[in-house]
């Protein structure tokens, strides 16, 4: 066997080779190429706590207020951190500014509704939904006070601001 037989290279050799050099390649472009930066996470300033009515809450929709705010089982949550999923053009924008308790424990995000609603007419396993997303938001987000029916006393959270609840 002589020596120029065994550096034949066949024509599936030559594209084998081919590709290996422009995997090769991509590797070390890649390798000097920067990290893909995360988007940071929105940070705005917490509220001072506070109660607020279906009307005061409407404001804190994300589209007037750089805050999203929305109501469940009575607690009003600040989610402006979540404001790619609950501000203006989110998957849930339908709970910005509103009492979302329904909406969840339906599972039905147009379930939204603009006047007072006690959830007198949920189901055992509507109140355990509620309750379940209830404890899922308090880990996550501020609250910043009680939702309140217009002319309820308010209470006096003398300059608190708005913190997760553990």
């Amino acid at each position: 066997m002589d020596f120029a037989a065994v550096l034949e290279m066949s024509a599936l050799d030559w594209v084998l080779l081919a590709l290996l050099l422009v995997l090769f390649y991509r590797w070390l472009k890649r390798r000097g190429e920067p990290e893909i930066a995360l988007p940071k996470p929105v940070t705005v300033a917490p509220l001072p706590k506070q109660d607020m009515t279906l009307a005061e809450l409407r404001k804190y929709d994300g589209a007037q207020d750089e805050h999203v705010l929305f109501a469940l089982n009575g607690t009003i949550y600040d989610v402006s951190r979540g404001r790619n999923f609950y501000g203006p053009g989110g998957p849930y924008s339908a709970f910005a500014g509103r009492d979302a308790t329904r909406a969840l424990s339906t599972m039905d995000v147009k379930d939204v509704r603009d006047e007072w609603d006690d959830h007198e007419d949920f189901t055992a396993d509507q109140k355990d939904s509620a309750l379940e997303w209830e404890t899922s938001l308090k880990t996550k987000y501020p609250a910043v006070g009680k939702l309140i029916k217009d002319g309820d006393p308010r209470t006096d959270y003398s300059g608190l601001m708005s913190s997760i609840e553990l």
